[in-house]
């Protein structure tokens, strides 16, 4: 009886730590930014987005529609784990579209 006891308060435990470090990563991913910029091509697995300031994104999501020469501002926060490879990545909430490219 007090093996059975430990070894669910054992997963017990262990389930609320998972969720505590989940809740503290959803915290950390979650603080977005706006910047504005361009489309680039030097993206492969990722769309690519050079800001204003001169740093090289890769897009996350609702990105694939657009061009490289596409003026946008994106709305998104820093991934975590990503599959792209290029660029630091942004999980993108939203992109709008200023301009279109030549």
């Amino acid at each position: 009886m007090k093996n059975g006891f430990t070894v669910g308060l054992a997963r017990i435990t262990a389930v609320f730590i998972v969720a505590v470090a989940l809740s503290a990563c959803a915290a950390f991913q979650k603080e977005s930014f706006t910047v504005g910029g361009e489309i680039t091509d030097q993206g492969q697995e990722c769309v690519t987005f050079r800001a204003e300031d001169g740093t090289l994104y890769a897009l996350a999501n609702k990105a694939s529609r657009f061009r490289p020469g596409d003026k946008v501002r994106v709305t998104g926060h820093l991934a975590l784990m990503t599959t792209c490879t290029e660029a630091t990545t942004l999980i993108v909430e939203k992109i709008v579209l200023l301009a279109p490219g030549s």
